[in-house]
């Protein structure tokens, strides 16, 4: 329930559709670890691996041992523990299974180049998974949150194309740029979901623009600044960056100005009649009415701070 967490298992699943594809690797590192710090043949080394099996192979098997965690933790302690064992026992099963019966072992398929492509195969059912936890977290949040977490998950993407360039690399200086670059990267990719979660939160300063709230407004003699935009509209989306700053807002409520914003991104009929009334064919649109009456003052497509906070003060 938490669109933070559920972002994080959108990184996670498609990190190690990465590694399953063989762009980076994860765990093989360490997967000897169990071994060289004993004699091969002991059992405190078989133990040893057995435990960085488990701890490698863990992310994979999360999304079927959730489910089960999740009873577990909310039944009494002695039910808690059976689950937990029987877990324990379903992982090393397979091991069990060799060690009692060493005949088993003709069973298995002969190792070849089929592992490695059964491996990178693997990999889409993990992209799927990260798919559908974004439409997940579309619909926990919105559209500029999803569209914030596929920047991100390319920001990793080049991130590990920069370790890359950085172990090709030859040079201290091309060395220390390509981890510069990476870290930084990294670093937007995990802030940028975070600052349009906060971004999405804050309540609308605007009210929807329709005929019959204009109307009611300019009744009433009150003063109404409508902005026409759409999401498809480059030149708006700049616009309302670089004039629409919380001095635009102030300005707003210390002139007593409705803000009112027509969304253009589908056909609307009322924006589109309201379009070709000041003989536009498409958006932005700005306009300023003033109070007590009387026709709008329309703004530049191009629009600056200045401009508008003029307009709204006179």
């Amino acid at each position: 329930q938490s669109p933070l967490f559920v972002i994080a298992l959108i990184y996670l699943f498609f990190i190690m559709g990465l590694a399953f594809l063989g762009y980076l690797e994860i765990g093989t590192s360490i997967m000897s670890l169990g071994q060289s710090s004993e004699p091969s043949d002991s059992l405190s080394s078989s133990f040893m691996t057995g435990v960085l099996a488990t701890t490698v192979a863990s992310p994979c098997t999360a999304p079927f041992m959730g489910p089960a965690l999740g009873f577990a933790i909310s039944q009494p302690m002695y039910i808690a523990l059976l689950v937990f064992a029987f877990l324990g026992l379903g992982m090393a099963l397979p091991f069990i299974a060799l060690t009692w019966l060493p005949s088993l072992t003709s069973k298995l398929p002969k190792p070849g180049p089929w592992m490695d492509s059964f491996k990178q195969f693997l990999a889409f059912p993990l992209f799927l998974t990260a798919l559908w936890l974004l439409w997940v977290v579309g619909r926990q949040t919105s559209i500029d949150v999803a569209a914030a977490v596929v920047f991100g998950i390319i920001l990793i993407s080049m991130a590990l194309w920069l370790r890359r360039l950085n172990n090709a690399a030859i040079g201290t200086k091309s060395i220390t740029l390509a981890d510069g670059l990476a870290v930084a990267c990294l670093a937007a990719a995990l802030s940028a979901p975070v600052i349009s979660i906060s971004e999405d939160s804050k309540p609308p300063l605007w009210e929807a623009y329709s005929a019959d709230r204009l109307s009611d407004l300019r009744r009433s003699n009150k003063a109404v600044f409508i902005n026409l935009t759409a999401d498809w509209c480059i030149t708006c989306l700049a616009n309302e960056r670089v004039a629409f700053t919380e001095n635009f807002y102030e300005s707003l409520k210390d002139n007593e100005v409705t803000y009112l914003k027509g969304d253009w991104t589908n056909n609307d009929p009322e924006i589109t009649k309201l379009l070709n009334q000041f003989q536009r064919s498409g958006v932005p649109l700005y306009l300023m009415y003033p109070s007590g009456g009387g026709q709008p003052e329309v703004l530049p497509q191009i629009l600056r701070e200045s401009i508008v906070l003029k307009a709204i003060s006179t």
